[in-house]
């Protein structure tokens, strides 16, 4: 059974799907075989990997689950017994059972957020739903990631001081605001294989600590599947 990672947070613009995508192309270039799920309605993932084209295709499988309703639980059980990872990218909606449904599922649940008072607060709807998802998925892990971070700002010092105090883990690891990110989505490629773009290896080595402590996260108390 393949580890399944849930990208979700109840706002919108916090680059969910960026860390989503991004995160494939990570596990890919580690050797694991990867499927992207994309369960929101806007389908960024879906046109992420349209933008790639036919002839140059991403390392790893996109799909779309947004529709399934009451049966996206097992699809993503059935993916995830075809593919070492599954990311799934959910709606930026709490309100939406869709996320609830994958959450339930998730081996891990990443929550993406800015740096700023307004995504903070946001995300308190996510926290309360982090926490009634941990009642029917206990062996679940949640992790915030701080996205498009100024780390030299106080800012940036004082959300992470309040987001500490939360009850869900904090990643060391952060991604900085940076137009690369923008510049591969258009391309439809991620960090690690685009091609003729400067600036790749510092996003590559920011991506690749979130990677990194994903893994360690999981494997607090179980090993993740070898990679292929």
């Amino acid at each position: 059974m393949g580890l399944v990672i849930a990208v979700a947070n109840q706002k919108g613009g916090v680059g969910k799907t960026t860390t989503s995508m991004n995160l494939a192309g990570a596990f890919r270039s580690e050797g694991y075989k990867v499927y992207v799920a994309d369960a929101d309605g806007q389908q960024s993932c879906m046109s992420w990997c349209a933008a790639s084209g036919p002839e140059t295709p991403l390392p790893f499988r996109v799909g779309s689950i947004n529709k399934l309703d009451k049966m996206i639980g097992p699809e993503i059980a059935a993916l995830a017994n075809d593919y070492d990872v599954v990311i799934v990218d959910c709606p930026p909606n709490i309100n939406d059972l869709t996320t609830a449904r994958v959450l339930a599922v998730a081996d891990a649940t990443i929550i993406p957020t800015d740096a700023s008072p307004i995504d903070i607060w946001s995300s308190e709807g996510m926290m309360e739903l982090v926490e009634r998802t941990r009642v029917a998925n206990p062996a679940g892990k949640f992790a915030i990631l701080l996205n498009k971070a100024n780390s030299k700002t106080l800012l940036h010092t004082q959300m992470s001081a309040i987001l500490a105090e939360s009850n869900v883990h904090v990643l060391a690891a952060t991604v900085k605001q940076r137009e690369l990110y923008r510049q591969t989505a258009a391309l439809g490629r991620t960090v690690f294989d685009v091609k003729g773009v400067r600036g790749t290896k510092v996003a590559k080595d920011e991506i690749a600590a979130v990677y990194n402590e994903i893994i360690a996260l999981v494997q607090e108390e179980e090993e993740i599947v070898d990679g292929n």
